[in-house]
């Protein structure tokens, strides 16, 4: 490890659910270590990513979505969102420019803004998905955003094709203070492997399973057994209802052997080792409001 002195620092990514946020992780790093979907509500854990070059390291943090809470999962999981802001050297504020009929900053956007208002840190405002706006949109959007914040800087960016992301690479030797490495420079995460294991399995069910059931599933690795050539990994998928059940299990077992064949693949290619995957899924009865069972799972209040 490199103790000389270099910059370093933690970059926090904050927004509303569904802006681009983990796809901007994994591009930056240059790996999926974070799951993304096509639904809000994609990330539920603090997932930090690490990128190391000769002249800074900047460990970064995919918050989850804030949004307006329906039920105690979501309520601790914003409450995880915000207390990720507080030790973090920089911000980016993730959004995407207004629509063509909208002309206001949406309400969760505003919700996003007053919580950055009690912050002290360096916020950089990242508009995403320029590659779906026209030119006028864009300027317009930096107008009204700027108008309603002090922004250190804003840059309109396109995390899926690779636009701007130099620029926000940039800011890391720029804004972050100087400092020692906190990780080994080809460390990429300090998630354990337990973790994100269970995360690229849902993010198989976000991705397949009908609209109403990934925001009552959770993942937990009940058993990682590695040998010189093989991992054996055991899982259990968490569902609220016996219709739920039915739905990642499918006709003959086939949704949850989609699951699981999609997810080993990731599995393997972030592991570099061939993998069994098991999978079975068990009814926890509306375990998104029971705050026993979302510690279990995970989400302790803090």
């Amino acid at each position: 490890m490199n103790n000389s002195p270099q910059k370093s620092g933690f970059v926090a990514l904050i927004g509303k659910p569904n802006v681009g946020k983990s796809t901007l992780l994994n591009k930056l790093i240059g790996q999926a270590i974070s799951i993304t979907a096509d639904k809000p509500q994609t990330t539920r854990n603090r997932i930090r990513g690490i990128i190391t070059e000769s002249d800074y390291q900047a460990v970064i943090l995919d918050t989850p979505g804030i949004h307006l809470p329906r039920n105690e999962l979501h309520r601790r999981i914003i409450q995880y969102a915000v207390q990720s802001l507080q030790d973090t050297d920089l911000l980016f504020f993730i959004t995407e420019p207004l629509s063509k009929n909208q002309n206001s900053i949406s309400e969760l956007d505003q919700l996003v803004i007053e919580k950055l208002r009690e912050l002290s840190t360096k916020i950089i405002l990242v508009l995403n998905k320029i590659d779906l706006y026209t030119p006028d949109q864009i300027l317009q959007s930096i107008s009204k955003f700027n108008d309603s914040f002090d922004f250190l800087e804003t840059v309109p960016i396109s995390a899926l094709k690779n636009k701007g992301l130099d620029i926000l690479k940039s800011f890391f030797s720029k804004y972050l203070p100087e400092g020692i490495q906190y990780f080994p420079e080809d460390q990429m995460t300090d998630l354990p492997e337990r973790v994100l294991v269970a995360e690229f399995v849902r993010e198989q069910i976000m991705r397949h399973c009908f609209h109403e059931i990934p925001y009552g599933a959770a993942v937990i690795v009940e058993s990682f057994e590695e040998s010189e050539s093989l991992i054996k990994i055991y899982a259990t998928i968490h569902v609220e209802k016996k219709s739920h059940k039915k739905i990642v299990i499918g006709k003959n077992g086939s949704m949850l052997k989609k699951v699981g064949q999609r997810a080993r693949v990731k599995i393997e290619g972030l592991l570099g080792k061939k993998i069994y995957l098991s999978l079975h899924v068990k009814i926890s009865v509306n375990w998104i409001n029971n705050p026993r069972k979302l510690s279990e799972f995970g989400y302790p209040k803090s």
